[in-house]
């Protein structure tokens, strides 16, 4: 793991704050987006078996 650096709370008035690198950050950022997308997609599918709107199958075949 990179380094970080963290500021302490009686500089930032109470907040504790850490610096890490941009392309840290970055891939920290998408990966937050892509757990987003996943659970969002996970919710949406559950509701859409609840209602019904599934079918179960029993082979890659019959999905054609």
């Amino acid at each position: 793991m990179a380094h970080t650096l963290t500021i302490p709370k009686n500089i930032t008035h109470g907040d504790e704050l850490i610096v890490v690198r941009r392309d840290e950050f970055e891939a920290l950022k998408k990966h937050l987006l892509e757990i987003t997308d996943a659970l969002f997609k996970i919710r949406k599918g559950e509701k859409e078996f609840k209602q019904g709107k599934t079918r179960v199958i029993k082979s890659l075949s019959e999905i054609r």
